[in-house]
């Protein structure tokens, strides 16, 4: 099991350009293991750090950040792990824009709100997701990227234009350079191609380092399906009560936040 080494969250209580500019982020809980680089430079991740269009977020191998905007598109980054804020879902003259994200390396979950489909889109190196209203975790290297669908429908595709639909439950989708693919559902997984998806995947084997509200139903069903089913949830136990969202971590260490 993965054990809590930080925890940032970032309530974007604004959907442009124009409240972020007067402060549209308020960093609730963080562990000094991220930073923002915006134009002035690097700096740490703290308690009250705004996050901008353009910013690009970093963790090292204890980095968490856990980031809710005001539509409740939920964002999590996590260690070793980089991604620029391409824009939010309002410009600054209050037209529609793009809620665009560009995840360069390193694994992340993203949770859909409440604005327009179309106008989600997640950049990586080798290649472009589609969001449909959807839940996944995504696993991004230089050459590939894969994503693992909980929830809703994606449509991978690379530079090249090779597409492929991902769209049922537990199903994992690939692309790289050459092509765009169904790898198949986690049930098809075993001995070590099931060990390394379970590497690529960390919160769809525990979602014990993340807050409660980016838990994501039955995600643990995907690569536990050893867990005991309790009373309220009958497919495989990822709907336990999450714990409480407070500082601290599972070794007992300090992690500075607001209640």
């Amino acid at each position: 099991m993965l054990k809590l080494f930080a925890s940032i969250v970032l309530l974007l209580v604004g959907a442009s350009p124009a409240l972020a500019a007067s402060g549209s982020g308020t960093a609730l809980g963080v562990d000094q293991s991220a930073r923002l680089q915006d134009k002035q430079g690097a700096k740490t991740l703290v308690v009250g750090s705004d996050v901008f269009i353009g910013d690009r977020v970093v963790t090292d191998a204890k980095g968490l950040v856990q980031i809710r905007f005001s539509d409740r598109t939920k964002l999590v980054v996590g260690p070793r792990s980089s991604l620029v804020i391409e824009d939010y879902l309002l410009r600054d003259d209050g037209s529609g824009g793009k809620f665009a994200i560009n995840a360069l390396s390193g694994t992340f979950r993203f949770i859909t709100g409440g604005a327009p489909k179309d106008r989600y889109q997640i950049t990586t190196p080798t290649g472009t997701i589609g969001v449909r209203g959807t839940a996944f975790d995504l696993n991004v290297h230089p050459d590939h990227f894969s994503l693992l669908l909980f929830h809703g429908a994606v449509e991978m595709c690379n530079k090249a234009g090779k597409c492929v639909t991902v769209d049922d439950f537990c199903d994992v989708g690939m692309a790289d350079l050459s092509n765009a693919r169904l790898l198949g559902n986690t049930d098809s997984f075993v001995g070590a191609e099931r060990t390394s998806m379970r590497g690529m995947f960390p919160y769809a084997v525990s979602e014990s380092d993340l807050l409660g509200t980016f838990w994501v139903a039955q995600a643990r069903e995907c690569l536990n399906r050893a867990v005991v089913p309790n009373s309220t949830d009958a497919g495989g136990g990822s709907t336990d009560s999450p714990p409480p969202n407070r500082g601290g971590n599972d070794n007992g260490g300090p992690v500075t936040h607001i209640p």
